[in-house]
């Protein structure tokens, strides 16, 4: 049978007939993308063949687990995520393939979010629509922006409490199926500016956008709220409440409700409840954790133990306060993350606050992620991070952070590296302004070895800070890869002024200057480490990269040991690094990667 593909009269898109529709699917499974992911490969044939036979019943969750994913006859999905999980992978593998290999095939297959039946488009030489992963692209009236709330109170003290209303707002919204938002730092990135509304919507791609202020005197709270139409600045809904203090999770519930109304967003069960749920009624014990939030997001060593301080804090006033235990577990694993902490000791507090909010609440996609990420980073327990991620993914696939640490801690980390980039991408759509996101991005783009993309990420990540050392730390080690050594340094000395001499941009500027040939310099780098040492935690790992630079073996492998007593962060990479290329093959590098938990896996370069 030949494959006849139906168009309409003015070349827009149409039903293809089966023939077109088995072809594409055998252009998609022979594709790079697909060719080595059996199990999408196997779940993306699966809805095709049941959607053509016209049999919709045999694609609800329970069949699809047993017969795509083998599963057994006691397979429950409510607690085996498995095919919400690969649902959301695969509809993100579909998008990249329409925009690389796919962008001109004349067929588009999709498995559209809410079913398992797959959906089919067919496009003439002559279509002026853009193809389905295009129109992914563009903003849908059921997409919003929440911009952080002013601070219209007297003494102007209020911001943790804009901040944190704003972002407690924004994680109840992510909770509502088929709402697009965007993610709060995206959302704090464009605080203190003024605001052109039309510009906001284009920057973040939305179609809504909720401002408002808060004023605060005494006991009492006036709170006014605006949500607005992109397209013509019009007001969709406004409102002023005046209230006591007490009452602020009220007031909350009522914009999320008024939000989801406006835009005429059907709540399926369960999504209500989450929408108004509360997680404390303890007002101290929030005000606290706001408090929290506010320094966590700021990302700094000084903030991150401050926030630490004030989620304990918040706990004290309120033992069973989910959320807090989480942020208090997020910001413990990035002290030891960022070589601020020892991570045997921030180990022990982030795996016992995550724990406990899991058991507080099991339904909590932030308690999953927090941890799966001290599971992945400091336990290298990878079984049980992939379980935990894809937990936390399957409740909100919405929560951008989960997204970016599964990608970079877990994917990138066991080499799994092209569903890392399709995951981190999902993140930055979620949260498009994100530095670590950004940056990120670059780093995968340099662990695949396409250092000339991962330069042109980096700088395009520095273009929406010029102070962010992450920027150029991440251009720095794509420069050394180009053997662009020069740059590279200079990027290592932005990235060492704008961290304020943090002791991984002092390692990653004597690894530089040691690949230079600048011996000296580089000696001297490791001196400043040692010095810096007596006041503070440094990571052994710092000055095994300047001896790995230096092509100094035996103290290289020494201080890779004793980072491996202390769990160094660094070393979730050290699969996929090419920092690590120039030990690859000495067999003490295989019996790291075997600590590590890599043992069965071939190193990249090897």
């Amino acid at each position: 049978m030949t494959a006849h593909i139906k168009t309409t009269e003015l070349g827009g898109p149409s039903v293809p007939d089966r023939a077109a529709v088995e072809a594409q699917l055998q252009r998609i499974l022979a594709s790079s993308l697909f060719r080595g992911a059996d199990r999408l490969s196997r779940f993306l044939h699966f809805a095709v063949t049941r959607s053509l036979d016209g049999c919709p019943h045999q694609l609800k969750e329970y069949v699809v687990g047993r017969e795509a994913f083998d599963r057994k006859d006691s397979f429950d999905p409510r607690i085996d995520p498995i095919v919400r999980v690969e649902a959301g992978r695969l509809r993100l593998r579909l998008r990249k393939y329409y925009e690389t290999e796919g962008r001109g095939d004349p067929v588009h297959i999709d498995v559209p979010k809410g079913s398992y039946v797959a959906a089919f488009l067919a496009y003439d030489a002559a279509s002026k629509l853009p193809p389905l992963a295009q129109q992914l692209e563009s903003p849908s009236r059921a997409s919003i922006a929440v911009l952080p709330f002013a601070d219209h109170s007297p003494e102007k003290n209020q911001e943790y409490f804009c901040d944190g209303m704003t972002e407690e707002l924004i994680t109840a919204l992510t909770k509502v199926e088929p709402l697009r938002v965007v993610a709060a730092p995206s959302s704090f990135r464009l605080k203190g500016r003024s605001q052109d509304i039309r510009k906001v919507g284009d920057q973040l791609k939305v179609a809504t956008v909720l401002q408002g202020s808060v004023r605060k005197a005494g006991d009492r709270v006036r709170i006014t709220a605006q949500l607005i139409q992109v397209a013509d600045g019009s007001y969709l809904w406004s409102e002023t409440f005046d209230r006591r203090l007490e009452h602020i999770f009220a007031i909350q519930e009522e914009i999320s409700q008024a939000i989801v109304e406006t835009l005429r967003i059907h709540l399926v069960d369960g999504q209500k409840a989450s929408l108004l749920k509360r997680y404390t009624n303890n007002p101290i014990a929030h005000h606290l954790y706001l408090k929290g939030r506010f320094q966590w997001n700021m990302r700094s060593e000084e903030s991150l133990q401050k926030a630490g301080d004030y989620f304990q804090q918040a706990i004290a006033e309120d033992s069973n306060y989910a959320l807090a235990y989480t942020g208090l577990a997020d910001a413990s694993t990035l002290l030891g993350n960022y070589g601020a902490a020892p991570p045997t000791r921030v180990r022990v507090v982030s795996k016992v606050a995550a724990k406990r909010a899991v058991e507080i609440d099991a339904s909590l996609a932030e308690a999953h992620t927090s941890l799966a990420h001290v599971l992945a980073t400091y336990d290298w327990d990878w079984k049980g991070a992939e379980e935990e991620y894809r937990i936390a993914l399957s409740l909100n696939p919405a929560y951008a952070t989960a997204r970016h640490w599964y990608s970079i801690t877990y994917l990138a980390a066991v080499g799994r590296l092209d569903e890392a980039l399709a995951e981190m991408t999902r993140a930055r759509e979620l949260d498009p302004l994100s530095l670590s996101i950004n940056r990120d991005v670059a780093m995968l783009l340099l662990f695949q070895r396409r250092c000339d993309e991962a330069i042109a990420q980096a700088q395009a990540t520095i273009s929406l800070d010029s102070t962010f050392a992450g920027g150029y730390w991440a251009l720095g080690l794509a420069l050394e890869q180009k053997a662009r050594y020069a740059e590279a340094v200079e990027a290592f000395q932005k990235a060492l002024l704008f961290s304020h001499g943090s002791p991984r941009m002092m390692g990653a500027l004597g690894h530089g200057y040691a690949l230079w040939g600048k011996r000296e310099q580089a000696v001297a780098m490791l001196y400043e480490l040692e010095s810096l040492a007596r006041n503070r935690y440094v990571s052994p790992f710092e000055s095994a990269l300047i001896y790995i630079g230096l092509d100094e073996r035996e103290p290289a492998f020494e201080w890779l040991q004793k980072a491996c007593e202390v769990r160094a962060y660094e070393l979730v990479s050290a699969l996929i690094d090419p920092r690590y290329d120039g030990i690859r093959s000495d067999p003490r590098f295989h019996g790291i990667l075997t600590r590590i938990g890599f043992g069965s896996a071939c190193p990249v370069g090897s």
